[in-house]
């Protein structure tokens, strides 16, 4: 189900057919965002997002990260326990050495509607840390 390319210095694994990536979306990201409306009742964007998932068809697509826009009220979340932004350095110096050490990595998660980054910060941040430009996204578009 899964093709492997490079693009600029890293290699995607990644499903080309539309109609396999909106229901593989649905399944593994559905189930993800699922867990964090139970496990973090107060933020707003999952269950928004969740929504979106089932109103966006999916495609494969290359843009120019500068073009992706980041969620603000995500980036500044906190609470006494949580640091989304200290969280997020932290995966992904993780995820850096485990690319670098030659894992693929997913095309990030955009809404093609206002270009906002649905998941994938962790990569995100690799990639502007590694200076690339254009990278694979599965960029959503409503449904006619």
């Amino acid at each position: 189900m899964f093709n492997y390319k490079k693009l600029g210095n890293f290699t995607y694994h990644m499903i080309t057919d539309a109609n396999l990536i909106n229901s593989h979306l649905r399944k593994w990201i559905g189930k993800e965002w699922k867990q964090d409306m139970e496990e973090f009742p107060d933020q707003p964007w999952s269950v928004e997002w969740m929504e979106l998932l089932f109103q966006l068809n999916f495609q494969l697509v290359t843009i120019d990260i500068g073009t992706i826009i980041l969620r603000s009220d995500l980036m500044e979340y906190k609470n006494e326990s949580y640091n989304f932004v200290e969280e997020l350095e932290r995966r992904a110096e993780e995820m850096e050495e485990s690319i670098l050490r030659g894992s693929s990595i997913e095309p990030l998660l955009v809404n093609g509607e206002n270009m906002e980054l649905m998941d994938g910060y962790t990569r995100y941040n690799v990639l502007k840390k590694h200076n690339e430009k254009l990278i694979y996204v599965y960029l959503g578009e409503k449904k006619e």
